[in-house]
C-alpha cells in the first residue's frame, strides 16, 4: 500500500455574507462608474450592441450584470472561468520559470545584470538539462541587447533552439510583433488562437492587449479577461471592497467584450498586496497568500463552481538568493502542496519575476524536492513476522548495517542536492562548503551537459521570420 499523502482542509476566508458583498459591490459600481473603453472599433461596436456610452464609458444596467452572472453560474455563458479541479494529484511537484526576466543573477559576481541574448541561451540550456528533475519547460527571460520589437521573437527563436520540450508560444508584449509571433507559432505547430486582455485597473479597458484581440478576432478562439488590482493603490484597501472593484471591473469588461466579439470569452477575478512603503506589488508575503486562495474563492462564487483553494504562486520580491527568497519561496509552495496543487510559478524568479537566477532555480528545486517528500507522507506498512530477530541483530551489532535497514533508507529518507544534514566536524573537513560555491560548480556542470538541437528547417524557418521582421521592423 502506498504511502498517505499529506493534506490540509481550511475554513474559508470569505463567509457567504461578504461573497454576496462583493457581487452586490461590484453591480453597483458598474451601474454608477461604468467601464471606460479607449478604443474606438469596439465603442462603435458597443453601441451597435445597445450599450449605451457616455464619455467613453458604459454603465451597466443591474439587469445586465444579473443576468450574465446567472448564465455563467448555469454553464450558458462563454465567460465561464476554466478552474482546474486537480482531481488526480500525481505525487512529484513541478516548477516553471517565468518568461518575463530582462535581468540575470550573475552566479559567478553576484551581480544583477541584463539578460543579454547569450545569457538567455546560457540559462534556457540549464532549464532543459533540469526538466527530468521537475523544472518545467519554459524559457526563463527575454533578451534585452535587441531591439525592442525583436526581443520577443528572439525570445521564441532562443526557447526553441534550446528546450527539447518546448514550442511557445511567447507573450507578443505588442502589435508591431504579433503577426510575426504568429507566424514562428504556427510553424512550430501551436498556432495562437486565444489571447488575453488586460483591463487597467481601476475600470479601463485599453491597451495593446485589446488592440490585439480587435485586430486578430478572425484567427481566435477565445479571449481571457483579467487584470491586476494592487489593494490600497489601485483599488481600496479593504479586501471586500477591493474584490468588489476587482470583480466589477473584470465582469464589466467581459460582458461587453463577449457581445461584441466573435469569440468565446473567459475571465477571473485576482487581487494584488500592495506595500505603499515600498511602492511595489509585495508578492511573496502573508497577503499575497491569503488573497491568491481569496481570489480563487471569488471566482468559484461567482462562476457557480465548486472552490479550488488554490495557492500556485512562489515569486519573491527579495533581490539576491538569500533568506528572503527561501522562506517566502518555501512557505508558499508547502502550503500549496499541502493543498493539492502540483505545479508552480516564479521557479528562479526574483524581485517579482524581474530578474532569473541560475543559483535560485536550484534552490527551488531543493525546496521542491523537500515539499515534495513531505507531502509524500510515510509508508506504515510493516510485517512484524522478523521484528524479533531484526532486533537481536541490531542489539548485537547496532541497526545501521542491517540490510533491511538499508533496503528502507532508500524508501524513507530524501537526501537533499545541497541542503546541509552533517554535524559541524564533518562539514569542516570537507572543506566548509557553501550553498552558492556548490551551485555555481553546479550550473557549469549542467550547461555543459546541454546536448539539444531543433531539426535544421525548423531553425531556418524561425531565422527567416526573424530576418522579415528585423527588415520590417526598421522601417516603421
Amino acid at each position: 500500500m502506498p504511502a498517505r499523502r499529506l493534506t490540509l482542509t481550511r475554513p474559508v476566508l470569505l463567509r457567504a455574507r461578504e461573497l454576496e458583498a462583493i457581487e452586490e459591490g461590484a453591480t453597483r459600481i458598474l451601474e454608477e462608474v461604468g467601464i471606460e473603453i479607449v478604443h474606438p472599433r469596439l465603442i462603435a461596436r458597443a453601441q451597435q450592441c445597445g450599450f449605451r456610452e457616455t464619455n467613453g464609458r458604459i454603465r451597466l444596467s443591474r439587469q445586465q450584470v444579473t443576468e450574465f452572472l446567472q448564465e455563467t453560474r448555469q454553464g450558458k455563458s462563454s465567460s465561464r472561468q476554466r478552474i482546474s479541479r486537480h482531481q488526480s494529484t500525481p505525487a512529484s511537484l513541478t516548477i516553471f520559470p517565468s518568461i518575463y526576466p530582462q535581468s540575470v543573477h550573475d552566479p559567478e559576481t553576484d551581480a544583477i545584470v541584463p539578460f543579454t541574448c547569450a545569457r538567455l541561451k546560457e540559462a534556457t540550456r540549464l532549464v532543459d538539462v533540469l526538466a527530468g528533475r521537475g523544472v518545467g519547460n519554459s524559457i526563463p527571460g527575454c533578451p534585452v541587447d535587441v531591439p525592442p520589437a525583436l526581443q520577443v521573437l528572439m525570445q521564441y527563436r532562443i526557447g526553441v533552439e534550446n528546450l527539447r520540450y518546448w514550442r511557445g508560444p511567447v507573450d507578443a508584449k505588442s502589435l508591431q510583433s504579433m503577426p510575426y509571433v504568429m507566424e514562428m507559432a504556427e510553424v512550430m505547430g501551436c498556432p495562437i488562437r486565444s489571447l488575453p486582455i488586460y483591463v487597467f485597473s481601476p475600470l479601463r479597458l485599453a491597451g495593446e492587449s485589446l488592440a490585439a484581440v480587435m485586430e486578430y478576432e478572425e484567427r481566435l478562439e477565445s479571449v481571457t479577461v483579467g487584470s491586476m488590482p494592487a489593494a490600497g493603490f489601485t483599488a481600496p484597501l479593504h479586501p471586500v471592497e477591493a474584490f468588489a472593484l476587482a470583480a466589477a471591473e473584470v465582469i464589466g469588461a467581459a460582458l461587453i467584450v463577449s457581445e461584441c466579439i466573435k469569440p468565446a470569452v473567459h475571465w477571473g477575478v485576482s487581487l494584488w498586496p500592495f506595500d505603499l512603503r515600498g511602492i511595489a506589488m509585495s508578492l511573496g508575503s502573508p497577503e499575497s497568500v491569503l488573497f491568491e486562495m481569496a481570489s480563487a474563492e471569488v471566482n468559484a462564487y461567482l462562476h457557480g463552481q465548486p472552490r479550488w483553494p488554490i495557492t500556485n504562486n512562489i515569486h519573491s520580491l527579495a533581490k539576491l538568493p538569500g533568506p528572503q527568497a527561501a522562506a517566502e519561496k518555501a512557505s508558499g509552495m508547502t502550503l500549496g502542496a499541502l493543498l493539492g496543487v502540483r505545479g508552480f510559478f516564479g521557479a528562479g524568479n526574483l524581485s517579482l519575476d524581474e530578474v532569473f537566477s541560475p543559483v535560485q532555480l536550484l534552490a527551488d528545486l531543493e525546496i521542491k524536492d523537500h515539499v515534495e517528500r513531505l507531502v509524500n507522507g510515510l509508508n506504515t506498512d510493516s510485517d512484524l513476522g522478523g521484528l524479533a530477530e531484526q532486533v537481536r541483530l541490531g542489539v548485537e551489532g547496532g541497526f545501521a548495517g542491517l540490510e533491511r535497514t538499508l533496503e528502507y533508507y532508500r524508501v524513507l529518507y530524501w537526501h537533499p542536492h545541497f541542503f546541509e544534514r552533517r554535524f559541524l566536524g564533518l562539514w569542516q573537513a570537507a572543506g566548509c562548503p557553501s550553498f552558492s560555491a556548490q551551485a555555481k560548480e553546479k550550473i557549469r556542470e549542467l550547461v555543459a551537459k546541454h546536448d539539444y538541437e531543433p531539426a535544421a528547417e525548423i531553425r531556418a524557418e524561425l531565422e527567416r521570420i526573424y530576418k522579415h521582421a528585423e527588415r520590417e521592423l526598421a522601417r516603421k
